[in-house]
């Protein structure tokens, strides 16, 4: 019925004529003409017709849509999508830019145009649309979202993909959107990978080529920057293919200047020679094992591979360089020396590091220890266990002292090691310095080797189960934490009784813990608790009790309450397949919020309790790059001074917050921590802040160190443009280390903006306490 409906549109069809009169030539042509129109329709058709069967058609949808704005259901935008006409594209381009304004409608929209990839005159402006959001919308869900539509184009979609890997969009989009293109990558991208691995080279031979009169009302030319992972991922596709000569040459081949950055291509031309089992890759790693100037990462990799051919012979090498100085042995290579002979297990040498025990200068003492992690004598820890007890007698200076933080490390490794021999013998002694160390740090560590041997004995939980209640907030939290990760509701009520304590890591602990218990019990001192926090402790609250009842009250106290009057004699917790199917749900109504919250560098801020660290060593007087050829653009200073004023004003009236600028120095807006502002002095802090110069260092241990010396904070921003050169610890691995000991208990979140450049460290932050790490450049 539906052929005839269309044929119709061309005049009735008779029956046909004997073979060879006019008649029938004329009938045959139209009739070829009319199945040639249906079989175009007829796709078209079909997508219509969901939306026909319900009586919308283009007018009915986008007249609703435009009513109800961001109330309506998202399924009449995928009704609009399912038309599949330009004019149902037009409309949806038009609701997303005048009509709607949160975004989980804006995101539905950007979603359903896929519908138009392959779809004649709809396909270009859709697909351009979906690439000019990637490259210039604000909200991050809606960049993302549009480079996972275009994923999901397989007709054009790779060639939007590739317009957005070349524009001058944001790095991480930039990234992401080549990740999409490697998924779906043919042979065909070749020349596309080789492009982008060329990189700035080959911008500059392009360039070459364009030199000539400029025409002065002609549009400025943008800019398009290399990027470090975009042209690793390309090297990645192309680097099979390369001569093996030519791969040896990106091993060895090093920086020549401060802005391209090359030593992820030597890694990965590195790991391609050993794919290849190549005969030079022995040689090769040898040279790079022997290259001060490498990092320690790559000097780590070659030591893997230069003991997997050697064996054992190797090992006293391995000792021997491992305790080398921290000049010509950066941490990194350190650790992998000794993570190859605790893999090696080398009798010989084990021998010789039993009798360096102690001995030699603190990192030399801390690189035997994780060598020996794992080693079964259990005189070694009898004696390391009576080594840990003597050194922790003493109570920690009252000021910093830098000796003394490096013997914490020594002490915390041995702890470590101890917990990998899994020896019960050295209980009592581990024991003796819960009970008798001064230092919290060491007594946590303590606690969690126990917790690591004892493998949730009964005795040993019942003794958490007190240290919960403990004065020291390491000895309180450690406690806690385990409590909680038994999921036993044997020890809920450890774990309400942390909820009211007055510090928030230990709230946070035992929150945790009840949510891992999952037992009614503990759901009614959430809510009784939950009127007494703000802010980011007050979304976790939040949180846990979704998580717990899948009830839509959010922060809402007085309906947590009126709820838990109605309903919490018979409460029982929501399983976890059914809170799998209301987190969707969950996000959606995120989304279709329309207020703003404050955002620094695009990262929201949920906290109450914030610190903003700030870099403004004499790096940050450089430019960042321009958007176009030939201009310079803003002081890296300038612009992060701008996006933290707006910042400030930008928060809400109940939070507080800190700023600390660090260089060679440290200074602190308010020297008294966060608990000492007030909301009427923001203009004081935008006055601080508009005051900053930048000049000298960059001494980002101290400075972290000082902001996790304020007990109130449980979100911390770092924004820094370069790698640490000034303060007590300038080894990014180290610092990783300490900033990882000091949040062990606490869990602050770090999020982390890197100005200029790819810096491991700040990535590692991120990474380590479930922050957002953000690049531009």
């Amino acid at each position: 019925m539906r052929f005839q409906g269309l044929c119709n549109v061309m005049g009735p069809v008779r029956v046909p004529r004997p073979p060879g009169t006019a008649h029938q030539k004329d009938l045959v042509m139209k009739l070829r003409l009319c199945l040639s129109l249906a079989f175009t329709l007829v796709p078209l058709a079909f997508g219509a017709h969901a939306a026909l069967a319900q009586g919308k058609d283009l007018a009915t949808l986008t007249e609703e849509l435009k009513k109800v704005r961001d109330d309506a259901d998202p399924k009449l935008v995928q009704e609009l999508g399912a038309l599949r006409t330009r004019e149902a594209m037009s409309a949806l381009l038009e609701l997303y830019d005048k009509t709607f304004g949160s975004i989980y409608m804006r995101r539905e929209v950007v979603k359903v145009l896929a519908e138009f990839d392959g779809v004649g005159d709809a396909q270009q402006p859709a697909l351009q649309k979906l690439c000019d959001i990637a490259t210039s919308e604000k909200e991050p869900e809606l960049r993302t979202m549009a480079i996972e539509t275009l994923a999901n184009c397989p007709k054009m979609g790779k060639h939007f993909l590739k317009t957005v890997v070349e524009s001058n969009a944001e790095d991480d989009i930039r990234e992401r959107a080549m990740e999409r293109v490697v998924r779906m990558a043919t042979a065909e991208d070749h020349d596309f990978f080789e492009r982008q691995f060329k990189g700035a080279e080959g911008d500059k031979s392009d360039k070459a080529d364009k030199k000539g009169k400029k025409d002065k009302d002609a549009e400025p030319e943008k800019k398009v920057a290399s990027v470090k992972r975009i042209r690793e991922m390309a090297f990645e596709q192309i680097a099979q293919k390369l001569d093996i000569a030519k791969v040896y040459s990106h091993a060895r081949e090093k920086e020549k200047d401060n802005v391209t950055e090359l030593w992820g291509i030597r890694l990965l031309s590195l790991l391609e020679i050993e794919r290849r089992n190549d005969k030079g890759l022995y040689d090769l790693a040898k040279e790079i094992y022997d290259d001060n100037t490498e990092r320690g990462a790559i000097r780590g990799e070659a030591a893997r591979i230069i003991a997997e051919h050697d064996g054992a012979k190797i090992a006293a090498k391995y000792l021997e360089d491992g305790r080398g100085s921290p000049e010509t042995t950066p941490e990194a290579f350190r650790v992998a020396l000794a993570d190859q002979l605790a893999r090696l297990r080398d009798e010989a040498t084990d021998k010789k590091l039993l009798k360096l025990v102690g001995k030699g200068k603190l990192h030399e003492q801390r690189f035997v220890l994780r060598a020996l992690r794992g080693y079964k004598d259990a005189v070694f820890a009898k004696a390391l266990a009576k080594d840990v007890l003597d050194n922790t007698k003493k109570a920690p200076p009252a000021k910093n002292d830098p000796e003394y933080n490096v013997q914490r490390d020594l002490v915390i490794a041995a702890l470590e090691t101890l917990a990998s021999i899994d020896d019960d013998a050295v209980l009592p002694d581990l024991q003796k310095v819960v009970d008798s160390s001064k230092d919290d740090m060491i007594v946590g560590a303590a606690l969690d080797a126990i917790t690591l041997m004892r493998k949730g004995e009964s005795e040993w939980l019942k003794k958490l189960e007190d240290y919960a209640a403990n004065g020291r907030l390491e000895v309180r939290n450690a406690a806690l934490l385990q409590l909680g990760k038994t999921g036993d509701k044997r020890f809920v009520a450890a774990l309400t009784k942390g909820l009211a304590h007055a510090d928030w890591s230990t709230r946070l602990a035992a929150l945790d813990g009840l949510l891992q218990a999952r037992a009614a019990e503990g759901v009614g001192a959430i809510v009784a608790q939950m009127e007494k926090e703000t802010g980011l402790m007050l979304a976790r609250f939040a949180d846990v009790l979704w998580k717990l009842t899948g009830k839509p009250h959010r922060t809402s106290v007085a309906a947590w309450k009126s709820w838990w009057e109605k309903e919490g004699a018979s409460f029982a917790p929501i399983s976890l397949a059914e809170l799998a199917k209301l987190e969707a749900d969950e996000e959606m109504r995120r989304l279709k919020q329309t207020t703003k919250a404050a955002t620094f560098f695009g990262i929201r801020i949920l906290s109450h309790r914030v610190i903003f660290v700030l870099d403004v060593s004499g790096s940050m007087n450089e430019t960042l790059r321009s958007e176009y050829v030939g201009r310079q653009g803003k002081p890296r200073i300038e612009v992060a001074k701008e996006e933290l004023a707006k910042c400030i004003d930008a928060l809400e009236p109940e939070s507080l917050f800190n700023i600390i600028a660090f260089s060679s120095d440290v200074d602190h807006w308010l020297d008294g921590g966060i608990a000492q502002f007030s909301t009427s002095n923001k203009d004081e802090a935008k006055k601080f802040v508009g005051a900053l110069g930048a000049n000298g260092a960059t001494n980002l241990y101290d400075s972290l160190k000082q902001a996790f010396a304020d007990p109130d904070v449980d979100t911390i921003f770092v924004l820094s443009d370069g790698e640490p050169t000034a303060g007590e610890v300038t080894d990014q691995y180290v610092i990783r280390e300490r900033v990882q000991q000091w949040n062990e208990h606490r869990r602050v979140t770090i999020h982390t903006i890197a100005v200029g450049g790819t810096f491991q460290i700040l990535e590692w932050l991120a990474q380590d306490t479930g922050g957002s790490h953000r690049k531009f450049q």
